[in-house]
């Protein structure tokens, strides 16, 4: 395979930085993705030892961010933050006392070769990953590749549909041995490698993969475990799982119509053609939305995939039928901070999925009439920022559900309930979600003698959902407005003086 696209200009620069003599190769997912002229953002380079040296080096050089990765290893990462995002470049010790016998213990031939930045036309490849690249096949480095490594399991899935690849039988056979073993990897690297495969677009498609070889049950158990169970005559055939996976599917086609750049091909359908009419307006901040991160460097469109495949498995504990609509979001929940946690993600990223999935049923109490801004307000101060991915997950949980046999008026609501939604978050926020308070605490102490405590929070909260559906505008207006409201509640709001509020 010869190609003309150039290295990434990054590649070359870091080979720059560091000394002539130094042995150091670009090696993996780069090689392999710059053979198919697939954009290379991520570097992997691999020198004979002192990694973690080279790796500050430039990290210093380019003002970018440095951490050890692996030091028992010798791996380092440097975090390079550009206005095109974020490159990482990563740097490793050879694994072997020569750079063949490191590429050799690699995890599939296709990311066993090699090349020095300078002289790319010399491709390392002793394995013969190229010709399997050219025969879309995917075959791992040795017998032993998965045992040593059970994690390769989750990334043999993400390069076999990433690169449409065919997974050479003997390979498959001992991907379903090594599940067992996945116990065994640490949750953070099974957290970034399940990261990557939500970053897919054939996500839901992995995921049934990862089901059928029994690596759900070990990463994910409490989302394997909706296979199986009955839904109401509502959702069609589908059992729990393949609802969640088809609400997955529907979220992607949702994204297309409205993430950048617009593209008429993928709105061909009424119902898309509804949301991106009515949703469009908001195409860029839903962009910018969907790629920042709620910590570090994972964006929180990646998040947002967990907090989908969760939002229903609280139905396998309190069954799909509970006479409580929102029984189930709430322990759904409770389980998808318990796997967050158990993935080692931010606390930030715990909270805004407890958020996403406990409230994603809201919006479904406004089946008949649009939201107010009392309601609205009362929206966002449960769910903050999640509000506005709670509007997504709750258009493609009713498409799933309905499927194309979805009532056009029905849709069109529902859309116009997302559109209200985001339109208080992105328009009206200063009005609708979070107003300028009109009074103080200290003033409700100081002018209506209340006592501090609970009592002073419960004022200020009414006076703000006043404040937010217009009942009061100003100061002067707020002090009448909490007289009255007071001296409707009695105890134990205190003794109100005769010459406040009036």
């Amino acid at each position: 395979m010869k190609t003309a696209h150039p290295l990434p200009a990054l590649a070359l620069e870091v080979r720059h930085l560091l000394p002539s003599d130094l042995p150091v190769h670009l090696v993996g997912g780069a090689v392999r993705d710059w053979l198919l002229q697939r954009p290379v953002m991520d570097l992997d380079f691999v020198v004979p030892e002192d990694a973690l040296k080279w790796a500050r080096k430039v990290a210093n050089d380019l003002d970018a961010d440095f951490f050890p990765l692996d030091p028992q290893r010798g791996i380092g990462r440097v975090l390079v933050h550009t206005p095109q995002g974020l490159n990482i470049i990563d740097f490793a010790d050879y694994r072997a006392p020569t750079l063949e016998e490191d590429l050799r213990q690699r995890d599939f031939t296709i990311n066993a070769m090699a090349l020095d930045p300078l002289r790319p036309d010399q491709l390392i490849d002793p394995l013969h990953g190229l010709q399997d690249l050219l025969d879309r096949r995917l075959r791992l480095c040795s017998p032993q590749a998965l045992e040593e490594d059970p994690v390769r399991v989750l990334r043999a899935v993400r390069l076999a549909l990433d690169l449409e690849l065919h997974i050479e039988p003997d390979t498959r056979r001992r991907m379903r041995e090594a599940v067992a073993y996945l116990n065994r990897v640490s949750p953070e690297r099974v957290r970034e490698e399940l990261f990557k495969i939500f970053e897919l677009k054939r996500c839901p498609s992995a995921l049934r993969v990862l089901l059928q070889l029994g690596a759900l049950e070990q990463i994910l158990p409490e989302a394997a475990a909706m296979k199986g169970v009955s839904l109401p005559p509502e959702y069609g055939e589908d059992d729990l799982w393949n609802h969640t996976i088809h609400t997955l599917e529907r979220v992607q086609d949702l994204l297309d119509a409205l993430l950048p750049p617009y593209d008429p091909d993928k709105v061909a359908n009424i119902l898309l053609a509804q949301v991106s009419w009515r949703l469009g307006r908001y195409r860029f901040q839903l962009d910018e939305m969907w790629r920042a991160s709620l910590a570090g460097y994972r964006p929180r469109g990646v998040v947002f995939v967990l907090g989908v495949l969760y939002h229903d498995v609280g139905k396998t504990h309190v069954g799909p039928e509970h006479p409580d609509r929102e029984a189930h979001a709430r322990v759904s929940a409770t389980l998808v901070a318990r796997r967050a946690r158990a993935l080692r993600l931010a606390r930030s990223e715990i909270r805004w999925l407890e958020r996403l999935v406990r409230h994603h049923m809201w919006p479904q109490r406004f089946h008949q009439e649009l939201p107010e801004p009392r309601a609205l307000y009362r929206f966002y101060r449960e769910t903050d920022e999640a509000g506005v991915l709670v509007g997504l997950l709750h258009l493609a949980n009713l498409w799933s559900k309905a499927g194309f046999r979805m009532d056009r008026t029905t849709w069109e609501h529902h859309v116009d309930v997302v559109r209200r939604l985001w339109e208080a978050w992105w328009e009206r926020r200063d009005t609708w979600v979070h107003p300028r308070p009109l009074l103080t605490g200290d003033v409700l102490i100081r002018e209506f003698g209340l006592t501090p405590g609970p009592v002073v929070g419960q004022v200020l909260e009414a006076l703000k959902e006043a404040q937010v559906a217009g009942e009061v505008k100003n100061a002067q207006e707020a002090r009448s407005w909490v007289h009255t409201w007071l001296s409707r509640q009695g105890e134990p709001y205190g003794k109100i003086s005769s010459s406040n509020g009036s």
